[in-house]
């Protein structure tokens, strides 16, 4: 009853185009079928948009160690996706169930799917998370949870240190993320899916499915929204 008088009030909006939904789907129609999808030729591993005449499996990939099996990426970083997620991280946290169902989509109908045992995120550190309210890898991640009906539990920590990854080559991006992320005392075993908002070089989300591996998964996939090419 509180939900449905809450939509009467503020009615659910689309997050890609701010358009009042009309039905259930969190995702308006004309954005389904209109969003910057990655599309074509895409690196086997990570997922980014390849050259088609170039190798299946990008640059980065092939030159630097990977500790995921395969990156789920629906969209890239620009345009109405852009608008999404930045309204996303600044202040409509609902918009993490439109980009979770998008994300959703991605997962499911991938030939890499597989059976996934938890569902875990990207941590932010306390203070981050203090300012902000929320983390928003981890609103993504418990609405990714509900569709796929796997259980979303936090795995790792992260504190305040190093320099704004958005400042670094993607070498020093690789070194800044040993002094901010940390395994937890936790065993795990069997196959996780951690997810993420945005994918740049990578440096972050392979480095935490690095720890996810010392902490006994036997693989892990990413779960990522979005996709930078510009950098």
């Amino acid at each position: 009853m509180l939900n449905k008088l809450l939509d009467l009030i503020f009615p659910p909006k689309c997050p890609f185009c701010g358009k009042i939904l009309q039905g259930k789907t969190p995702v308006c129609n004309n954005c389904m079928t209109s969003l910057p999808y990655i599309k074509g030729k895409a690196c086997k591993i990570c997922g980014r948009p390849v050259e088609e005449t170039s190798h299946i499996i990008c640059a980065s990939c092939r030159f630097n160690k990977t500790y995921f099996e395969h990156a789920f990426i629906p969209l890239i970083y620009k345009e109405k996706a852009k608008d999404a997620i930045l309204g996303l991280k600044t202040a409509h946290p609902y918009y993490a169930k439109g980009i979770a169902y998008i994300l959703a989509d991605k997962v499911i109908n991938s030939h890499h799917y597989t059976s996934f045992d938890l569902i875990t995120f990207v941590p932010q550190d306390k203070m981050t998370f203090k300012n902000r309210g929320y983390n928003q890898a981890e609103l993504i991640a418990r609405e990714l949870s509900k569709i796929l009906n796997i259980p979303c539990v936090p795995t790792l920590r992260k504190i305040p240190g190093g320099r704004p990854q958005h400042t670094l080559s993607a070498a020093e991006r690789r070194e800044n993320v040993k002094k901010c992320f940390f395994a937890t005392e936790n065993s795990y075993s069997g196959t996780a899916l951690l997810v993420d908002d945005i994918y740049t070089t990578g440096a972050t989300s392979n480095y935490c499915a690095k720890l996810l591996r010392k902490m006994g998964f036997s693989r892990v996939y990413l779960a990522i929204s979005m996709i930078r090419t510009d950098d």
